[in-house]
């Protein structure tokens, strides 16, 4: 389980892999693939985009979780990130196009050699946290993937689009146990009657 962060953990985790996989060929410079909102790129070639958080009914957990310490945690919150990543090259007019389809082609490509997310890439607190957590495409047709667009005012760029999780997301509420009990004495007692 993950603290408040595994969300954005799960896009750092992302990213670094696709830096990791995309630079220098076919992008340039680890900076140009990011998080970024798809209104606001930035120097941003290939966005990662989160777009809508679920909770996983089929994987939700009910029971709480005793701590080392024997205090007792809420059971977490499993969540689906539904993640679309997108290309908008900065090549010249007349390269773009196939600059961007083949950024795009990479990307499927590492992204289907890598359908469980590699540990090495990912934060201390998501890697300690042992999960495993599984990138699966999402087919669209293209009416769907341009309502998406739309939702953030943009005309559709070459994009596609994942499911990321579960990710589970730990309680913030703790309690301690009652405390235990560790000694019964039972015993009887014998009045004396008056005669």
């Amino acid at each position: 389980m993950a603290q408040y962060s595994v969300i954005s953990d799960v896009s750092r985790t992302i990213v670094d892999l696709l830096q990791a996989e995309l630079v220098p060929e076919p992008v340039a410079q680890a900076e140009q693939i990011g998080a970024c909102d798809p209104h606001e790129r930035g120097s941003c070639v290939v966005g990662v985009h989160i777009y809508d958080i679920s909770e996983a009914g089929e994987t939700r957990q009910t029971s709480p979780v005793v701590q080392p310490d024997g205090s007792v945690r809420n059971p977490p919150t499993a969540l689906y990130l539904s993640m679309m990543i997108s290309v908008a090259s900065k090549a010249e007019k007349e390269t773009r196009t196939l600059d961007e389809q083949m950024i795009m082609g990479r990307i499927v490509q590492v992204l289907s050699d890598n359908k469980r997310l590699p540990e090495k890439y990912m934060p201390p607190a998501l890697r300690t946290a042992g999960e495993s957590i599984m990138v699966s495409n999402v087919p669209m047709e293209l009416e769907e993937k341009t309502k998406i667009w739309t939702m953030f005012s943009e005309s559709y760029k070459l994009s596609m689009f994942y499911k990321v999780g579960p990710v589970l997301l730990e309680s913030a509420t703790v309690t301690m146990p009652a405390a235990r009990v560790r000694e019964v004495r039972l015993g009887t007692e014998q009045k004396e009657r008056s005669s």
